[in-house]
């Protein structure tokens, strides 16, 4: 296990043996099963989960009951909500959960400010962390503000497919949930693709017919 942990963050692989001995005295494995819960919203920040196999997915929910999906964390990567709780304190403002079996290694949050403090590779890793977090979290703000649903419905497809005849397993209600739509609404859009034979539904399921026509609903020309 030591060797998947450094594998998966070389930063802990380097850090000082004092440093590197209280990770492993203090921190602790966990295993999350599919649709498990690891922080509700509003819980307390008491461990930086670590990703090292499987996805954790942030999302938020609102009063209506819509979900909005803010960025999933993969092996090698970090919960900066998380990070930002602890060194800044403060509840978790979302929720993580678990989109298939997933291990993670937590690291308690006065064993985090200790690593931010004292180690300057860690500090670079959380500074990349936050990097790459607001510039998924801006261009999902881009997408809700400028953008109409089937212009982001068409982009989802495009992201999740890699080719024309390509399918993509996902239920129209696990896409409302990624853009913070209703499931009305998505299947509204994806009949009006059907109709026009850009993509076919079944179900579970839904096949890009024509990539350049759906490119051409997010408003890019086709190139001939």
């Amino acid at each position: 296990m030591d060797d998947l942990i450094e594998k998966s963050f070389p930063f802990i692989a380097a850090l000082p043996p004092h440093l590197r001995d209280a990770l492993r005295a203090q921190s602790m494995l966990k295993t999350l099963e599919n649709r498990q819960v690891l922080v509700p919203g509003g819980a307390e920040c008491a461990y930086l989960p670590f990703v090292l196999e499987g996805v954790l997915r942030i999302y938020k929910v609102s009063e209506a009951g819509k979900e909005v999906t803010l960025y999933r964390i993969e092996q090698g990567e970090s919960c900066i909500l998380s990070a930002t709780c602890i060194l800044n304190g403060g509840s978790f403002p979302a929720i993580a959960e678990a989109e298939q079996h997933t291990q993670i290694l937590l690291l308690p949050a006065p064993l985090l400010s200790r690593l931010v403090e004292e180690d300057s590779a860690c500090r670079r890793f959380i500074f990349d962390q936050y990097a790459r977090r607001l510039d998924a979290v801006l261009t999902l703000v881009e997408e809700v503000t400028f953008h109409h649903m089937d212009m982001r419905i068409a982009a989802f497809l495009l992201r999740n497919a890699t080719e024309s005849g390509a399918a993509v397993s996902i239920t129209h209600g696990e896409i409302a949930a990624e853009l913070g739509t209703s499931r009305e609404v998505v299947t509204r859009i994806l009949a009006d693709f059907e109709s026009d034979k850009v993509i076919s539904t079944s179900r579970g399921k839904i096949t890009i017919l024509k990539r350049a026509a759906l490119k051409e609903r997010m408003g890019v020309p086709a190139i001939m």
